[in-house]
């Protein structure tokens, strides 16, 4: 029964409080109503702003973008170019290889243990450094060399006919899949950028919509498409691409790949004749004598280790010294040895232009990646304003305070309790917002936060109906 009576006094006592709590003149709400619009529309000409800012931004990165595909493109055709060559360079070695066949199986058989050794002992001797290496590739060429010339000519024409077309196949894959990776590049940086012109355009429509609100020059400013310097967006571009405006990324991409790899030969170069070097300068002091290989010379031998690291198809100028190899292969089937040599060279060729294609194809997708990640940012921060453009929101229904229930204050509390304020903003549904207490009616911070947090909520359905 006591406990009836407190709750029954407590009802009484909220009752009597907000008895004593006037309600707001519509004179009252319609002035707060339209701080709040001014509130809002402020942040929807922030907002526009930002979008056009966004728009001359991914101009520039669309810029940046169109170098690189260009740069890879290039890439692509060096690849096909050494596809090319490399078939054609195949090809003369196979038929080569098919006239000089019937000469050269017998004599290679007898040729190849004292060229293969001699070629280990000369590199050994002379040579020294990186011998493991090169024994592998001594053997590896040898064999291949072996199993060109063991079989019969027809069978040895159907393994090349075969080998020829799996590796037309491959070749064909690769250029096949270049194509494709450079079509899905382009087409994933051109659908950011079409995102970007959808939300440019709905700008526009708003603001024409509200050109009223807004009126005529702030359509005019919005249509410039100069970026000013001062602008956040635009010191977040400047730094990216004001080098590559000045330079040019086709000359910058081309040299920085360039002057790495001729560094990178440069420093291998360097350390080999270090090393030379060094053996020359022992061998000097300790004047030991090599036999037979001394027969070339110190230079020569310094030249031909070098082009021995490169290719051990060199080991044919080792040949003279090997009785069984004299009338070998230079007498035989003179193209043999020098297109066995090009086609090292085309493959090395052909290994380079994919790695180079396979650098540029890594920049062109991290550019789209960054693109992207910078686009979500920017969707959190202005992709609020694209639907405006397709509602009903116009100039006479921006923001409008519906009611205001003021701040009570307790008769047994000192303490005031939070205001309840209810708006509609943009054509939405009522919204209900809390006040702290320390904010009052009639102070302009009042209706600021009204607004603030009104429109925030509001971001945050049209992201949820998103």
């Amino acid at each position: 029964m006591r406990l009836l009576l407190v709750q029954i006094l407590c009802i009484t006592e909220v009752l009597l409080c907000a008895a004593d709590s006037p309600l707001l003149s519509e004179d009252m709400l319609k002035k707060l109503s339209d701080e709040g619009e001014q509130y809002v529309e402020e942040e929807m000409k922030r907002a526009l702003l930002g979008v056009k800012q966004v728009k001359e931004i991914m101009e520039k990165k669309e810029e940046k973008h169109r170098h690189l595909m260009d740069a890879l493109r290039r890439s692509s055709d060096k690849i096909k170019g050494a596809i090319q060559l490399f078939r054609e360079t195949e090809q003369k070695l196979q038929e080569a290889e098919r006239q000089c066949q019937d000469l050269t199986k017998s004599t290679f058989e007898k040729c190849r243990p004292c060229l293969e050794d001699t070629c280990k002992t000369f590199f050994t001797s002379e040579c020294r450094r990186g011998f493991t290496s090169f024994s592998f590739k001594v053997e590896e060429f040898f064999k291949k060399m072996a199993s060109q010339l063991e079989a019969t000519d027809h069978v040895n024409n159907q393994n090349e006919e075969d080998a020829g077309g799996t590796g037309s196949a491959q070749n064909q894959a690769a250029e096949d899949k270049s194509d494709l990776e450079l079509l899905q590049a382009d087409a994933s940086f051109s659908q950011l950028l079409s995102n970007i012109s959808l939300l440019h355009n709905q700008s526009v429509q708003l603001i024409k919509k509200m050109r009223e609100v807004f009126g005529h020059s702030f359509l005019a400013a919005f249509m410039n498409t100069e970026l000013q310097p001062g602008s956040p967006l635009a010191s977040h571009s400047g730094s990216s691409a004001g080098f590559f405006r000045t330079v040019g990324l086709d000359h910058i991409f081309d040299s920085v790949y360039d002057f790495g790899r001729n560094v990178l030969e440069e420093f291998s170069s360097t350390v080999a004749d270090v090393f030379e070097e060094i053996e020359e300068a022992e061998e000097y002091f300790q004047q030991s004598d090599t036999g037979s290989l001394s027969a070339f010379g110190q230079s020569q031998n310094r030249h031909l280790c070098k082009r021995l690291r490169r290719q051990a198809s060199e080991c044919w100028q080792l040949q003279s010294l090997c009785e069984t190899c004299e009338d070998y292969l230079l007498k035989e089937c003179p193209s043999v040895q020098q297109l066995h040599s090009e086609m090292e060279e085309m493959y090395m060729l052909l290994n380079a232009s994919r790695q180079q294609y396979d650098d540029r194809l890594q920049l062109v997708q991290r550019h789209t990646a960054d693109t992207q990640r910078w686009l979500s940012t920017v969707d959190n921060k202005y992709g609020w304003i694209s639907p405006l453009s397709s509602s009903t929101v116009g100039p006479h229904n921006i923001f409008s305070v519906i009611t205001v229930n003021p701040q009570q204050q307790m008769k047994s509390n000192t303490h005031k309790a939070d205001s309840s304020v209810v708006v509609t903003i943009l054509d939405s549904a009522p919204i209900t917002v809390s006040v702290p207490a320390h904010l009052e009616v009639d102070q302009p911070v009042f209706i600021q936060y009204v607004a603030q947090e009104a429109l925030t909520l509001h971001k945050q359905q049209i992201r949820g109906m998103q």
